[in-house]
């Protein structure tokens, strides 16, 4: 290459920076890294339904207990394979303990009181008698995120005192959309008016399904 042309080359080049160096001041800046869009943060972020305050957790079942008020009240649902929540209950007259077992699987043998499989077992243990009153406040509920929020669940229950069995309900629910799943509302209506004379085992089982014609 001759020196001439070598010359001709480094003034073509200057000539080319400088006139892109112009153009950058006059352009808008552009960042050096192009961002990918944020779909994570217009979007709820799974999350665990928060367990209870002092429950206690095995392989098989979780476990809490909570003393009843005579002006009713919300109970912590101990939180066990996704499962959680609060349930509502009429006053309790005297106030006595109960106790509140979840479980996803009929482990102790359990009576099967719907059609087709349970998804949700909470066993009561009541440790005295008592009665409930005829009024449930509003809100809560059994959530999940396995609870589909639009679609009807029914709610069962039965409870054995002196060997003798009492089934109460069954009623059904409309599952709503709650921060944690699908959210079935008003089971614990299954204890309105109910009179327990002493101590008292029982359970509540949640259905798949409309399969009564009974609003919680």
């Amino acid at each position: 290459m001759s020196l001439t042309r070598d010359g001709r080359l480094r003034r073509l080049l200057l000539a080319a920076v400088l006139s892109l160096a112009a153009c950058a001041q006059h352009a808008p800046t552009l960042p050096s890294v192009v961002q990918a869009p944020q779909f994570g943060a217009s979007v709820t972020p799974d999350r665990s339904v928060p367990e209870c305050k002092g429950q206690k957790t095995t392989k098989k079942y979780s476990e809490l207990t909570a003393k009843l008020s005579s002006k009713g009240g919300h109970l912590c649902v101990p939180a066990y394979g996704g499962w959680g929540g609060t349930l509502q209950y009429p006053g309790a007259n005297p106030p006595v303990n109960l106790t509140l077992i979840s479980s996803t699987k009929n482990y102790n043998h359990q009576p099967h009181l719907g059609k087709g499989t349970a998804i949700f077992y909470l066993q009561i243990e009541i440790s005295g008698g008592t009665s409930f009153g005829s009024k449930v406040r509003a809100g809560g509920g059994l959530t999940s995120k396995k609870v589909i929020p639009g679609k009807p669940y029914t709610a069962y229950g039965q409870a054995t005192i002196f060997s003798f069995t009492i089934n109460f309900g069954p009623c059904y629910a409309v599952a709503k959309k709650g921060p944690y799943g699908g959210v079935i509302g008003g089971v614990g209506s299954l204890l309105k008016g109910q009179s327990v004379p002493a101590q008292a085992n029982g359970v509540i089982e949640i259905y798949a399904g409309k399969q009564t014609g009974t609003t919680c």
